[in-house]
């Protein structure tokens, strides 16, 4: 269950006696036991235990690194955090660059902190403001969720040679030990898909890294397979695979 833990910088508290309802005036700070998931807002309207409410003027931060900025947000059960009309971004904004390098604009967003998951819908991608990628719904990971299958946070890329894009990375569990992530490729110079699977054994493990790709550089399709393992064997000795295979220089 997710309790908080409420800070008030400066302002008021105005607490109703017959409902038990809190009406605060901010700055206002709301933290879970761990720290990882912190709320900032300007006020706040909530119940006695602080599991049931709107907070106004917000913004939720995720183990310091994704946050999401909505005009408001409503608290249920102590468990989902409900945004509406959401800006998600890993990229610090300031005055001097109020434009992120990449962001997600969604007409809601939940998080559930129990399954630790970002529910969106609606989410539109963007790049320094220009919209690249439309979706009627998304689910994420939170940061501070290991492992889960689901898209992880997408990431931007730069090369004189294929110019900015962005990886949308898609993570797979396939089980306690194996996992699988996908993830596109996607610049004005090229098409591509990456791809990442890995292993774990009682005494090693294996990770293959391919890629295949649809680029300006050469036509038609072009690839690679690295895979490396490692296995730990009896009286001190070690196996390993260290294999490269590249369709072309």
């Amino acid at each position: 269950m997710f309790y908080v833990r409420a800070e008030l910088t400066y302002g008021k508290i105005e607490y109703d006696r017959a409902s038990g309802a809190l009406n605060i005036t901010g700055p206002i700070r709301l933290t879970d036991p761990d720290g990882d998931i912190v709320v900032y807002a300007d006020a706040a309207m909530l119940d006695a235990d602080l599991r049931n409410g709107i907070l106004t003027s917000a913004r939720l931060v995720i183990d310091q690194q994704l946050q999401m900025a909505s005009t408001h947000i409503r608290r249920v059960d102590g468990r989902y955090t409900q945004l509406s009309k959401t800006v998600t971004s890993a990229c610090q904004v300031c005055e001097s660059n109020p434009v992120p390098l990449w962001e997600i604009r969604a007409r809601e967003v939940i998080h559930d902190s129990e399954t630790r998951q970002l529910y969106f819908t609606g989410p539109q991608f963007r790049i320094a403001g220009v919209p690249v990628l439309y979706l009627p719904h998304l689910r994420l990971p939170d940061p501070t969720l290991d492992r889960a299958t689901g898209f992880l946070i997408p990431s931007l890329h730069n090369s004189t040679t294929l110019g900015w894009g962005i990886k949308v990375p898609y993570f797979i569990k396939m089980g306690d030990h194996r996992d699988l992530t996908v993830a596109p490729f996607l610049t004005s110079e090229t098409r591509t898909v990456d791809l990442q699977y890995r292993q774990a054994f009682a005494n090693g493990d294996i990770t293959a890294n391919a890629a295949l790709t649809s680029d300006d550089i050469e036509d038609g399709m072009r690839g690679y397979l690295f895979v490396d393992g490692k296995w730990n064997l009896a009286h001190g000795y070690t196996l390993g695979i260290d294999l490269r295979a590249t369709s072309d220089i």
